[in-house]
């Protein structure tokens, strides 16, 4: 971080460049609120059900940029993640805040590895929800001839949801929505 740069201009950046909180990694879906403008946000490309929520992944998430950012409805506007809100008070540098995302996005690649090799390959899905989907075709922890990685999975998606909940995760009683 250069002398001229803020912790909170550190946050605002890292959160700019990371997306999990869009991507179906950290949240299933996002609620609207009062005053959030459904017909507006339906406009701008958010596939809205019910005029209440969306899915994740964000339809407006392009890379890890939200293509709708200055609009975004009220609950993304409000959220920020552990990482965001350590930057923010300067509590952490944004480095290390940017390797714990490397980390979290590494994870991701692995647990995306084995839910393709067994067949789960619809990205527009919440990796959550792709996990359980291929989860539920497996009676059990398969015996030697099954193709799927079973253990592995369950581990790769454990380890990963223990790292959101350490490190991203900021509880509210909903912690699979926003």
């Amino acid at each position: 971080m250069s002398p001229e740069t803020t912790p909170a201009d550190a946050a605002a950046s890292l959160c700019l460049d990371c997306g999990l909180c869009c991507n179906g990694v950290l949240f299933d879906q996002v609620r609207l609120v009062a005053g959030d403008n459904a017909k507006a946000l339906s406009a701008r490309g958010l596939k809205l059900k019910q005029r209440r929520f969306f899915n994740q992944p964000c339809t407006a998430l392009c890379g890890s940029q939200c293509t709708i950012y200055g609009d975004r409805p009220t609950r993304c506007r409000q959220f920020e993640c552990r990482q965001y809100q350590l930057v923010a008070a300067g509590e952490i540098p944004a480095q290390t805040a940017a390797g714990r995302i490397d980390g979290v996005r590494c994870q991701v690649a692995g647990i995306e590895a084995l839910l393709a090799a067994a067949g789960a390959t619809n990205r527009r899905k919440p990796l959550v929800q792709r996990y359980a989907t291929v989860m539920a075709a497996v009676p059990g922890p398969p015996d030697g001839g099954n193709a799927l990685n079973y253990s592995g999975l369950t581990g790769a998606m454990d380890r990963l949801q223990s790292t959101l909940r350490e490190h991203f995760r900021v509880e509210d009683g909903s912690p699979r929505s926003v």
